[in-house]
């Protein structure tokens, strides 16, 4: 059974379709890159599948429920920001921002196991933990925030363009690792990349086309 099942799923802003009806699945363990012009509406993919937004028509299930879900289920989906170092609070360390998503999004049990668990799942060095955002470089930071994410067992990750303010050398890095983590823990990604060499890394794609009406 699939992970994540997308139906039919539309979306507007106001009376302008944002959102053409569009349909997939992902399985535990897969990738799926979503690429598409500018307009298509693949950030808007990204926010009514991680629950920011109604879709307009269609139905998204997650692990055989309904989805979005109740507050108790809200950790099993959970986003990679673009902008990773705008996505931690500037006068916290990373290691304060990732317990808060644990405290809020679980029961707060092995707090500091599951930081260092998620540290080491995202490669990123439990040194830099205890810096502060503006402290640490972008890639840095990028694998930061799929920390935060991973820490509260989700079992469907959405990155939006993760890897749009990176060199090519850490795109390729953050890309790869991204879909070596879906592998390795069994979750289903969602990549959304305008990136040929970033969608090519994953099990597959889809592409939006931009909405008619």
């Amino acid at each position: 059974m699939s992970t994540l099942v997308v139906d039919r799923v539309t979306a507007a802003h106001g009376r302008r379709v944002a959102l053409a009806p569009t349909s997939f699945a992902v399985a535990s363990g897969s990738s799926l890159a979503i690429v598409g012009r500018s307009g298509a509406g693949k950030t808007t993919l990204a926010e009514v599948v991680l629950g920011l937004r109604r879709p307009a028509s269609g139905s998204i299930t997650v692990a055989g429920r309904p989805w979005p879900a109740a507050r108790a289920s809200r950790h099993l989906v959970q986003g990679v920001p673009q902008d990773a170092a705008a996505a931690f609070v500037p006068r916290w360390s990373l290691r304060r921002s990732i317990a808060d998503a644990v405290q809020r999004l679980t029961d707060g049990r092995d707090l500091d196991a599951r930081i260092r668990r998620a540290a080491s799942l995202a490669d990123l060095d439990p040194a830099l933990l205890d810096r502060r955002p503006a402290e640490v470089s972008g890639g840095q930071a990028q694998r930061a925030a799929i920390a935060r994410a991973l820490a509260v067992d989700p079992v469907v990750l959405i990155a939006d363009e993760p890897t749009s303010a990176l060199d090519p050398e850490r795109t390729a890095s953050v890309s790869q690792a991204l879909v070596d983590l879906a592998r390795s823990t069994g979750t289903a990604l969602l990549l959304v990349t305008h990136d040929p060499a970033v969608a090519a890394r994953c099990d597959d794609s889809l592409a939006l086309a931009a909405p008619t009406a």
